[in-house]
């Protein structure tokens, strides 16, 4: 069946709408929006404004107007038939949904929990305010997922079960289901704890799950627990159940359970109920514990429960690219630098492996793809033939594409080669006939063309015709589950692992000369795939109009010299190229493209054939002339695998344009280079990014620049993973900092500084498709990650970038070691916007965090819109110039958390709303059901002696050796929600980067 396209001209995900974070939200949609929505992000930096407007009712039926103090959840979300009971009335959405909904002009926070409590009357007219739902719509589970006590009188009257209420912490639901097709998104059908069939959550947290799950006992008191062997209840909130566990000072705890220190002493707890426990050793100060206590906080308060998320429409919290990590690790945030530590130090190991460098990367893609949610499945290798290796091997690829070999063609230039080289060449052609084959089985052969060509358009602005369309059925089945994931990845695993095998390094040989000629082709043969080349020792230049480098190459080997590539070799270059490998086995090397230029490159990289976008609107309206670039190349994986493996210690130079330099769509795209003072320059998705798809670049060494704009250095959007990791060398990661005061470039548009500044999305950046405002289509975000492993590095970036993520998406920076520096604009250093995670991890060294740029909004550790943040630096002196939201800081509904676990820091602020700040600046009318979810910033020096100043003075109530508690509402029912904590002083944080 062929993929639904939409229109010629239409706009899908980087139109303005996406990256504007709200600016766009005046509607024209159609859609009905949220009453508590997303957050602005476009606002002048000390302002704040909903960006949402109001859901588009109609007027209240006709009536006597209600009666006055009704119970907010007698009629709301009732259906109209027959009537609305008691004094609710029926309301009708522009989409024609007609549902009842409870007056409540006498308490504008009566509404049940989740609803929004809204004026709806026309100007000029009576006040009306109603008991308005997410998104203005009571379909698809609205309601599931509330908080109840003991029974459901706290829930809609359409939902007749609170589950888990045994001891007052249960949630809406209903009864009565006969399979999961009876429950709404999120839910399956189970039994549930009154023993009958119920909708139960697939979305509890870990630390939801205490107590509730077979073999153990929850309770809220001792009384509950068996003392036989001395179990005490513990429970250390009233908003999640306790459970008896036993005492484990003088024995050994039951297998599944660890001796944790606890509130009731030492006690054996399973790991769903490590919130409940300090894991600081006894005897030492615990400094999160205090910084919490001081606003009656523990550990486990700090979860974002399905309550907390009530506000939210059910389609936006349920999609079916969600990773699944994300929503256990986002919602209990504390357990986040733990699964980030542990997917570090995963891939570290397999970076420093003892094995050659397409075994390491293999490894990486393999990690990668687990992360996904899609492990690898791989094939076997075929033996080789001892006779004719590379003959044979050859004869398989062409069949396997359907053609017919030339046997005698192929064996007359084979004959020119050493039987080592052929037999190295006939391993990675036989890799490459087993990634192909598992392109083939993992794409269905109808959607192939659709996916290379229009594919793209998630990600990019392109040139083609027409789009995909998200809202079709063909399409998103298509995307899910039509795609073999793990058969795709494990196809470019396979051809890894064969070039690993191969003993290609052994075939090294060195020419002569000092200047690229034209090359030299050792051999050269056609397949359905593309050309297999070899060229020679000296230094080549290879060009597309050279005979027999012609149409697509599915191999390239050269056997050294300072070559220069402008052959799109390791790129896939069409849809039937869906294999290209390119191995340069020595030299300084250039690796670029046909340079034809245009008016609009001015000092960017020049443009190839495809040319630059020309726009007619002002930078405020549009992008600037971004490359149009249609061409993937030096590892872009483009519905197939592609790969570059550069070998020695040359400095190397990677020049492209967009899909380049490790970029997976709808693929894997792999870029090794072994060592040397490399500079990578590209502008737009590359340089370990991956969208539906795995892209990785792999350096081993030497000190590298890397310049870029956009989608790069570690990035993931929706079904794809970036890795960027670089093992040593003092690097520099670059992302054009748009704003030409400081010699930036605004080419990528930014809605929060539009034509002064780029949307990065890069070094560690998670990306996901917003579309409450268009098609309401979520992608959630994928993963992005940037692991620097040694040496004194720079990262510069505008905005979302250096850890962090974009609905839904997960980003994490690494840095293990060095003195390293970081600047960027907005969003940035462990941050995240719209229901994301972002962490940067600062192992050790001096370290200094922005100075160089604009000091201008949410930095450091600051969570903007359900977003879980973390900035943890485990040592060295280090400084920080903090802008509004940063070093800690929670803003509407977000978690942030800053750590510095060592040294002598120095904290400079422009703005006092951080620190351990706080706030729901946003959504905080009365009535907003928003303003009942926790704000939480947390900030943490463990020792040292430290500086706090506010434009260039002392701080005053921030210093050593003191505590604080922060909210930035005057409005007490608003306040009671801004948890903003900070301590200084010597102890333990519990939260390491390392």
């Amino acid at each position: 069946m062929p993929l639904a396209k939409l229109a010629p001209g239409t706009t899908l995900l980087l139109g303005l709408a996406l990256l504007g974070c709200g600016d766009d939200a005046s509607g024209g949609s159609g859609v009905v929006p949220s009453p508590d929505g997303g957050s602005v992000d476009v606002a002048p930096p000390d302002l704040g404004s909903p960006d949402l407007g109001l859901p588009d009712l109609g007027p209240r039926d006709a009536g006597p107007p209600p009666d006055l103090g009704v119970a907010h959840n007698a009629g709301s979300c009732a259906p109209c038939t027959g009537g609305c009971p008691g004094t609710s009335l029926c309301l009708t959405a522009q989409t024609g949904e007609a549902f009842c909904a409870d007056r409540c002009d006498s308490d504008l926070e009566g509404c049940v929990s989740g609803f929004t409590c809204l004026n709806i009357a026309g100007a000029g007219q009576p006040a009306a305010f109603f008991c308005v739902p997410p998104n203005a719509t009571c379909r698809d589970g609205v309601g599931y997922g509330t908080p109840c006590f003991e029974d459901t009188s706290a829930c809609l009257s359409t939902l007749d079960h609170c589950e888990g209420d045994a001891f007052a912490a249960g949630y809406c639901t209903s009864s009565g289901c006969a399979g999961d097709q009876d429950c709404p998104p999120g839910y399956i059908c189970g039994t549930g704890d009154d023993g009958n069939a119920a909708c139960l959550s697939t979305r509890l947290t870990a630390a939801e799950t205490c107590g509730r799950i077979d073999g153990q006992t929850g309770c809220a008191t001792d009384h509950e627990c068996a003392w036989t062997n001395g179990e005490r209840c513990v429970r250390s909130t009233s908003a999640l159940p306790g459970i008896c566990a036993s005492d484990c000072s003088a024995a050994s705890c039951a297998a599944g359970t660890t001796c944790r220190s606890t509130p009731q002493g030492q006690r054996c707890l399973p790991d769903n109920c490590a919130c409940h426990a300090s894991p600081v050793p006894e005897g030492t100060r615990d400094l999160l514990a205090e910084a919490l206590a001081a606003q009656d906080l523990t550990r486990c308060d700090t979860v974002a429960t399905l309550a907390d998320f009530a506000p939210n429409p059910p389609d936006l919290l349920y999609d079916p690219y969600r990773l699944e990590f994300f929503e256990r690790v986002a919602r209990e945030p504390l357990r986040a630098p733990g699964y980030g530590r542990a997917l570090v130090a995963e891939l570290d190991a397999h970076a420093a492996a003892s094995v050659s460098a397409p075994a390491r990367a293999a490894r990486l893609v393999e990690s990668l793809s687990a992360r996904l949610d899609q492990p690898v499945e791989r094939t076997n290798p075929v033996p080789l033939d001892d006779a004719e290796p590379l003959v044979r091997a050859l004869e398989r690829l062409i069949q396997a594409g359907g053609g017919v070999a030339d046997t005698a063609s192929i064996r007359a230039d084979a004959d020119d080669l050493s039987m080592s080289l052929r037999r190295a060449l006939a391993r990675a052609v036989e890799g490459l006939t087993r990634g192909a084959a598992a392109r083939d089985a993992a794409v269905p052969a109808g959607a192939r063309l659709d996916l290379f060509a229009l594919g793209p358009a998630f990600v990019l602005n392109t040139t083609a015709g027409s789009t995909l369309d998200p809202t079709s059925p063909v399409v998103r089945d298509l995307l899910n589950e039509g795609i073999d994931y793990p058969r795709l990845f494990g196809g470019a695993v396979d051809l890894l692992t064969a070039l690993a095998e191969s003993g290609l390094p052994e075939q090294r040989t060195t020419g002569t000369g000092t200047v690229a000629q034209p090359a030299t082709l050792l051999f050269s043969q056609p397949t359905p795939f593309g050309r297999i080349v070899v060229g020679g020792g000296g230094p080549d230049l290879y060009v597309p109009t050279r005979p027999g480098l012609e149409g697509d190459i599915a191999l390239l080997v050269d056997l050294g010299g300072d070559d220069v590539y402008r052959v799109a070799a390791g790129g896939n270059r069409s849809v039937n190229n869906s294999v290209s490998v390119l191995v340069d086995l020595a030299g300084d090397d250039f690796y670029g493209y046909e340079e034809l230029g245009s008016f609009l490159d001015g000092d960017r990289l020049p443009s190839d054939a495809s040319g630059r976008y020309r726009s007619f609107r002002p930078p405020s309206e549009d992008f600037g002339p971004i490359s149009l670039s249609d061409a993937a190349r030096q590892g872009g994986g483009r519905v197939g695998t592609a790969l570059v493996w550069d070998l020695g210690s040359g400095q190397d130079h990677y020049r492209s344009l967009r899909m380049s330099q490790g970029s997976g769509l709808y693929g894997t795209g792999v870029l090794i280079d072994e060592g040397g003072d490399d500079l990578y320059e590209m502008e737009a998705l590359g340089q370990g990014a991956g969208a539906f798809g795995i892209g990785l670049l792999l350096d081993l060494g030497g000190h590298d620049v890397r310049r870029a704009y956009h989608e790069v250095q570690g990035f993931g959007y929706a079904r794809g993973a970036g890795l960027a990791y670089d093992v040593s060398g003092d690097d520099q990661w670059l992302l054009n900092v748009g704003d030409p005061d400081f010699g930036g470039d605004p080419l990528y548009f930014s809605a929060q500084r539009a034509g002064r500044s780029n949307s990065s999305l890069g070094q560690g950046f998670g990306f996901g498709r917003r579309a409450d405002f268009t098609d309401r289509q979520f992608f959630s975000g994928g993963l992005g990650l940037l692991v620097d492993a040694s040496g004194s590095d720079r990262y510069e970036a505008s905005i979302f970038a250096q850890g962090g993520g974009f609905w839904f998406g997960t980003g994490i920076l690494a840095d293990h070691e060095g003195d390293d520096g970081y600047d960027a604009l907005w969003y940035a250093m462990g941050t995240g916007a719209h229901y994301a995670l972002g962490l940067l991890l600062e192992g050790g060294g001096q370290d200094a965090y922005g100075g160089a740029f604009p000091r201008i909004n949410v930095t450091m550790a600051g969570a903007h819109d359900y977003t879980t943040a973390f900035l943890i630096d485990d040592a060295g002196d280090d400084i920080y110039f903090g802008s509004r939201i940063s070093l800690g800081a929670g803003n509407v509904n977000g978690l942030g958390f800053f750590i510095d676990n060592g040294g002598m820091d120095q904290y400079a602020l422009t703005r006092a709303y951080g620190l351990g700040g706080a706030g729901n600046l946003e959504n905080d009318a009365p009535g907003s059901a928003r303003r009942k979810v926790k704000n939480l910033g947390v900030f943490i020096d463990a020792g040292g002696l430290d500086s706090y100043t506010l434009d260039g003075m002392p701080f005053m109530g921030r210093g050593d050796d003191m505590m604080w508690i922060d909210s930035q509402n005057d409005d007490p029912g608003v306040a009671a929600s801004e948890l903003g904590t900070g301590i200084d002083g010597e102890g333990e944080s519990s939260l390491r980067a390392r």
